[in-house]
């Protein structure tokens, strides 16, 4: 049963789901046994939404939750299938249909969409797929960056893209949408995708800024494939704040996170945002 602990010193909260040690961990294995899979669909809990008949993407919920609503999206029904080569609008539709769903429920207080790709990444099977969690507590970098965003005289992201102060380190962008490599990077060729306009929820953006991201995914994700096999992505929205400006966290993962990040917080970058501009911009 998934609870919610306290961190004995800060309260801030801790996910107990003994239940996913059972994960299976599929890498190495083909369709046949992927609960993914076309044929398969009886592995998995009963269905909560789809793409087309037969299905392209398909929603049902996790098996092995950490949340009480936690959902799994399955992006293909191609076992190796890799984002940027899917139908990425359908997918981005899909993923605001679902936060849109679980975001306003009772007692939700945040809705976390999330993919992890590949074994470094987290994930324990290898279909692409991303997650989507609703939780009844704000996590600590969420709070934290809606402080930052309440207590800044104008929105910092906007200051950015407005003045120009990172031009340089903008990888591409579509008329409403960018994708930078942030400054302060936390992992190596992390990076960052954007209204250029500012909206704090993904469910406030517009149908051209939904296109548009499913443009700028793709293409991180085809830049990412050229350094690692896995990487994450993470939906960064902010609801209940109007002065937070919300965007996706994008980042391969070359490296696992050591001792001294866990220990302290504090990330280091050993790639320059300008080798990242000029990597993925290729």
């Amino acid at each position: 049963m998934t609870a919610v602990r306290r961190n004995l010193i800060t309260g801030e909260p801790i996910l107990f789901a003994p239940e996913r040690e059972a994960r299976p961990n599929a890498f190495g294995e083909d369709g046949a046994s992927c609960p993914f899979c076309p044929g398969n669909e009886e592995m998995t809990p009963p269905e909560i939404a789809r793409v087309g008949e037969p299905w392209r993407v398909r929603v049902f919920p996790n098996k092995y939750p950490f949340a009480e609503h936690h959902e799994v999206i399955v992006e293909s029904q191609k076992h190796d299938a890799v984002f940027d080569e899917v139908d990425a609008d359908e997918v981005v539709r899909m993923y605001v249909d679902r936060y849109c769903a679980l975001v306003h429920r009772i007692g939700v207080r945040s809705v976390m969409l999330f993919k992890n790709h590949g074994r470094i990444a987290g994930a324990s099977l290898p279909h692409i797929h991303s997650q989507i969690a609703a939780l009844g507590f704000v996590p600590p970098r969420i709070a934290s960056e809606e402080r930052a965003f309440a207590k800044s005289i104008s929105c910092p992201l906007c200051d950015a893209i407005n003045t120009h102060r990172v031009a340089e380190l903008v990888i591409d962008e579509t008329p409403s949408m960018v994708r930078l490599a942030p400054h302060g990077s936390s992992f190596a060729h992390q990076q960052w995708i954007m209204p250029k306009r500012h909206c704090n929820d993904l469910e406030n953006l517009r149908e051209t800024e939904f296109r548009e991201l499913a443009v700028l995914l793709q293409r991180a994700t085809a830049g990412m494939r050229k350094i690692s096999p896995s990487h994450n992505w993470a939906f960064l929205n902010f609801p209940a704040v109007n002065a937070a400006h919300c965007y996706v966290d994008v980042f391969p993962r070359t490296t696992s996170v050591a001792g001294f990040e866990l220990g302290t917080g504090t990330f280091i970058d050993s790639i320059d945002p300008a080798l990242t501009v000029r990597t993925m911009s290729d």
